[in-house]
């Protein structure tokens, strides 16, 4: 055996030991790593950050080139109108300033963007709920003499409640002073978890504002970053490996896009829906709701529930039936949604059939709940082009093959 073969046995034999290792101790494993995932956090968070400000960053940066080319025809012909044909104070060539400028002005306007439709959807959503839960509190004592009166009826209809009433033995002292116990026990657990909340609120900031910060770098330097690992892969991958490593990112890279473009898309199509039929039906806070459901449906499939819940509990302050009536009428919509309007618009962003947008849904949500849901589409998606792509090569080889014998035989037949 020589030196080559035997360092192949050597770390394939290792590897065999530290698998059977890890299998055998499963927990210590995985909170090792959740541990490291918990250190990397804000890494990974930050490139989805700049996943997700490159979308409109880019559009931006083609608006500033057009915006560039239009300048540099304004300046051209005032230096033509310019006799001498020196330089004045109003040729000031804007070339060198606009590539300055470009990327960190287009940043800036995409961060600008999402923390305004961000703000907005606050200022719609907030103040709209604390109402809601004003009218639940100043509603609840009229609830409760409501109930009292029904109940009272309710006990002169059917005597038997109220005997069965009569005899219950209760100690009300023993009673209170459990309650007291409890509402003790209660308060210290509310401080301590109110202060561990307060605490890791405050890492998650600071995790928040670091990925940040690494997103907006990543951005600021995107195309150095992936000429240097471009240059990695050329110097400790094949060329046939490097390849296939750059198209699956490419392919990753274009589907994802398309997946955020189309959802956003259905978002607004489905929020546009439910405010204009609650308008027709007149039901209250038809902008509102329109606005939350529009906002959760970037949940697939299921999000638009949570904004219905809520729409719900909103239109249940001020006329129950009405609440009873939009349930009816966003479960139709729903059906809707997640059946013709989801697999249309996200399948045809991505290139995914809608009968499998559904099983990846189902699929997604069923492993990993609504992170599931937000990465099975455009994750099948991958996987779906790729083995078309796969497919069809290995299909044209047989192809050829099977014409290459064909050929073979016709020659042989002549003979």
């Amino acid at each position: 055996m020589n030196r080559r073969r035997f360092f192949r046995t050597f770390f394939a034999a290792a590897g065999l030991v530290v698998l059977y290792c890890m299998l055998q101790k499963l927990s210590v494993v995985g909170a090792g790593i959740g541990w490291i995932l918990g250190i990397f956090s804000p890494v990974f968070t930050g490139f989805m950050i700049a996943f997700v400000l490159n979308l409109p960053m880019r559009g931006l940066e083609k608006l500033w080139d057009k915006s560039g080319l239009w300048l540099k025809r304004i300046f051209a012909k005032q230096k033509r109108k310019n006799k001498n044909g020196a330089s004045g104070p109003k040729d000031v060539q804007p070339g060198k300033v606009s590539r300055v400028l470009r990327r960190p002005m287009c940043l800036l306007i995409s961060i600008l963007i999402i923390l305004a439709i961000l703000s907005g959807v606050v200022a719609i959503v907030l103040p709209e709920i604390g109402n809601a839960v004003m009218l639940l509190v100043d509603g609840v004592p009229v609830w409760m003499e409501r109930v009292k009166k029904w109940g009272m009826e309710y006990a002169e209809a059917y005597p038997v409640i109220s005997e069965v009433i009569s005899e219950l033995n209760i100690d009300w002292e023993t009673t209170a002073k459990s309650l007291l116990n409890l509402i003790g026990e209660g308060t210290i657990g509310v401080v301590g978890s109110t202060f561990s909340s307060v605490i890791s609120a405050f890492g998650g900031i600071v995790d928040f504002v670091i990925a940040l910060i690494f997103g907006i770098y990543v951005l600021l330097n995107k195309e150095t970053l992936s000429r240097q690992i471009n240059r990695l892969f050329r110097a400790f991958l094949p060329e046939r490996v490097r390849e296939m490593v750059l198209h699956v990112a490419r392919t990753s890279h274009g589907i994802f896009c398309a997946f955020i473009a189309g959802q956003c898309t259905e978002a607004v199509i489905l929020g546009s829906l439910c405010s204009i039929g609650m308008l027709i039906f007149r039901f209250p806070y038809a902008a509102m709701i329109g606005v939350l459901v529009g906002v959760t449906a970037l949940i697939p499939v299921v999000g638009a529930l949570i904004g219905a819940g809520v729409g719900a509990f909103l239109i249940l302050m001020t006329d129950p039936f009405q609440a009873l009536m939009f349930l009816v009428y966003i479960v139709i919509l729903q059906q809707i949604e997640g059946n013709v309007i989801y697999p249309k618009v996200v399948g045809s962003s991505v290139g995914l059939p809608a009968m499998w947008v559904l099983a990846a849904v189902t699929i997604g949500g069923g492993i990993g709940g609504i992170v599931g849901m937000l990465f099975a589409v455009p994750t099948v998606s991958v996987l779906y082009t790729l083995l078309r792509e796969v497919t069809a090569k290995r299909l044209e080889k047989k192809q050829k093959e099977a014409g290459q014998i064909e050929i073979l035989q016709k020659e042989k037949e002549t003979k």
